[in-house]
């Protein structure tokens, strides 16, 4: 990609408003990506509001979505121009501001909690399996 194929214009207007500012900071922490639900949490906004600045993010090709089952999970793009990686060390600059880091407070545990049921799912659902098989021949 040459740099005149960069659209700086909608790159740097999809960064001029704080929230999308704020969902890329949290997108940078968690290069796996996130769920709207986890982003809704972390920056304490609705999911309307969270969605329609993922959308920005998404035209401005900096943000791309990625199918795990049935959910959708957002992250950074990870293009291996100059442009985006001194934009990911600008983010990360910007990650250390206050405001920024009360969300990736409420993010940390937001992924805490989300770990924590998982694990719970798991055991129940491996309880529930063998409970099934026991009621169809297995072990009772």
């Amino acid at each position: 990609m040459k740099s005149s194929d960069l659209p700086y214009e909608e790159l740097f207007a999809a960064l001029g408003e704080r929230t999308r500012l704020h969902l890329c900071c949290c997108l940078l922490c968690v290069p796996e990506g996130l769920a709207v639900s986890d982003l809704t949490d972390a920056l304490a906004e609705s999911q309307p509001n969270i969605s329609r600045h993922l959308k920005w993010l998404r035209a401005a090709g900096l943000v791309e979505p990625h199918r795990q089952g049935r959910w959708v999970y957002y992250r950074l793009r990870d293009v291996h121009h100059p442009f985006f990686r001194a934009l990911r060390n600008g983010l990360q600059c910007i990650c250390g501001c206050a405001d920024v880091q009360q969300n990736l407070r409420r993010l940390r545990l937001r992924l805490k909690q989300r770990s924590r049921r998982r694990g719970a799912d798991e055991v129940v659902s491996r309880r529930g399996s063998a409970s099934s098989r026991a009621g169809k021949g297995g072990r009772r």
